[in-house]
């Protein structure tokens, strides 16, 4: 029989689940262009990040996603979006 893996899940309001799950299902980048539904960004935003940023926008929703997606939008817009 397979082992039980524990993850450690963030505590994360209903609401921000909500509004995550919503840009992750939109097809409008959070910079108001357009992106692939399922995808975090449209490909320029994604593109500007640091490959480290972008690693971590693949970490699972409630183990470190909503984390590296508010950083993310944090990044772009002080170095993409306010520019």
């Amino acid at each position: 029989m397979p082992k039980r893996i524990k993850l450690k899940v963030k505590d994360i309001t209903f609401n921000d689940a909500v509004f995550l799950l919503k840009e992750l299902k939109s097809n409008e980048c959070a910079c108001g262009g357009y992106k692939k539904e399922g995808m975090s960004f449209c490909y320029s935003c994604y593109s500007a990040l640091p490959d480290d940023i972008q690693k971590d926008l693949y970490k699972r929703f409630g183990n470190g996603y909503e984390e590296a997606y508010d950083f993310a939008v944090g990044w772009l817009k002080v170095w993409e979006w306010e520019s």
